[in-house]
């Protein structure tokens, strides 16, 4: 489905009412082909929810160390802090 929709020109990079895109989820179930499919057709991995928290928040969170390793490599920001002063690592 996801293959069909980004075929036709749909936004990898669109943001529900809380700013979460598709990576976000894709983060917080650690699949990671998912992931690296998403990331491969131009998800933005430091791209910020409202609450200032990027896709490696939520890969923490759910303890994705696979995940956090991966997005760390493409250059995810260590030390970004969201609307709390928190980082995610």
């Amino acid at each position: 489905i996801l293959k069909f929709l980004f075929d036709h020109e749909a936004n990898i990079n669109e943001a529900n009412n809380y700013g979460n895109t598709p990576l976000f989820y894709a983060c917080n179930s650690g699949n990671a082909a998912l992931i690296k499919y998403l990331v491969k057709l131009g998800a933005k991995i430091n791209k910020e929810n409202k609450n200032g928290k990027t896709p490696l928040f939520n890969a923490c969170c759910n303890g994705n160390k696979a995940t956090v390793k991966y997005l760390v490599e493409l250059g995810a920001d260590i030390n970004k802090e969201d609307s709390n002063g928190e980082t995610p690592i």
